[in-house]
């Protein structure tokens, strides 16, 4: 943009190549933040910043997922804006920062990943900031022993209020219904560990998420515990401890039924349950493994034949647990050939079968990512 009056001029960057490394300058954002204009990004542009950081988030990772790392790059800045300008949230600010750090590491600009990672920071609470989170969780944990106490007078009728049926107490919240509320700090501690788990950092993925487990715990987030406990068991797993991940994401499958967690969750649950079967006798087998993503293949099914408008949603999970279950048969074809065995044949047809349903499904989505790994799976299933 630019401007008269002996005001600076700031310049955008107008292609793809051009977003590498632009920072939004102190000067752009108090330009921006002071601007009173309808078509400039500001605070008073941002009714609902809550809202936009939902859509933002979706747009990276929806673009991300077809490999567009470069158009990826628009979306950050904005959402760095209004997490850090609007929504005061620094710890969102620092999140955008290892996405993007993820991202320039993708393209094998290892100078900027590294400055990116950098600008995050440690994660680190500082005194006041643990202070403030012991703090919470005694008050958070006060105030659920009176509700338990409330609660269960009304459950007796002893407070003269209406008793409350069992349905209601244990009702579970539609699954494909985000319900937008004021982001909690352990929503972000859990991506933010996400994103150091995929930079390799586990020792600070594992501390982050222990972080963010107790504070969730503390307001009785079960989706938020859920995505805790199913990211410390893809550690266990990367640590090699199997069975104590198997515990953990059996755990985390008693807290939600959010779709997109159940997918990711059944994927992981599967692939740590056949690596178990080739190291522990008479531990989970291959078909236990096949077995809890056919039934979440199936759950999945179900509620797109209701809900058929949720094409999109649900064909690129249903995807990916056909895909799991494939490359799962395949590597137990190759090792039953190697033994001389032809029992692996049948199995391998049936999944290499529904592979090639996995590929159209997807191409007819777009392609993407997801797209050309299924068909270089499907490549090494047809040697």
């Amino acid at each position: 943009g630019g401007g008269g009056g002996g005001e600076e001029v700031y310049t955008i960057p107008s292609t793809p190549e051009g977003w590498i490394g632009w920072e939004m300058s102190e000067g752009f954002c108090a330009r921006c933040v002071g601007s009173k204009e309808l078509d400039v990004l500001s605070p008073r542009t941002v009714p609902k910043p809550v809202l936009l950081a939902c859509y933002l988030e979706w747009a990276v990772g929806a673009l991300l997922g077809h490999g567009l790392q470069l158009q990826t790059l628009p979306f950050l800045r904005v959402y760095e804006f209004v997490a850090g300008r609007v929504m005061k949230n620094d710890a969102m600010v620092g999140l955008s920062r290892l996405w993007e750090g993820k991202l320039y590491a993708d393209l094998g600009l290892a100078e900027e990943a590294a400055k990116c990672r950098g600008a995050a920071g440690s994660l680190e609470l500082d005194p006041a900031q643990e202070r403030e989170f012991e703090q919470h969780i005694r008050q958070r944990e006060m105030l659920r022993t009176a509700t338990a106490a409330s609660s269960h007078n009304q459950a007796q009728g002893l407070d003269g209020g209406r008793t409350q049926s069992a349905a209601e107490r244990s009702a579970k919240p539609d699954p494909w219904i985000k319900v937008l509320r004021p982001v909690q700090a352990h929503e972000v501690w859990i991506r933010q560990a996400e994103a150091k788990m995929l930079e390799g950092d586990s020792r600070k993925a594992k501390q982050v998420l222990t972080r963010a487990l107790k504070h969730a715990q503390s307001n009785e987030d079960e989706l938020g515990e859920g995505w805790c406990l199913h990211y410390l068991a893809r550690l266990a797993g990367l640590e090699g401890h199997t069975s104590h991940a198997i515990q953990l994401e059996l755990e985390a499958q008693n807290r939600t039924n959010v779709f997109e967690f159940w997918c990711q969750s059944s994927i992981h649950l599967a692939e740590m349950m056949a690596q178990e079967a080739l190291a522990v006798f008479g531990a989970h087998s291959l078909e236990d493994a096949l077995a809890v993503l056919a039934t979440a293949d199936d759950t999945f099914g179900a509620v797109l034949a209701e809900r058929p408008n949720l094409a999109n949603d649900i064909t690129p999970l249903r995807a990916s647990l056909r895909a799991k279950a494939a490359a799962l048969t395949l590597g137990n074809s190759v090792r039953q050939a190697a033994l001389g065995s032809s029992l692996w044949q049948k199995a391998h047809a049936e999944h290499q079968a529904a592979l090639d349903r996995v590929c159209d499904e997807l191409a007819a989505l777009g392609g993407g990512g997801q797209l050309v790994e299924a068909l270089m799976l499907r490549c090494r299933m047809s040697e």
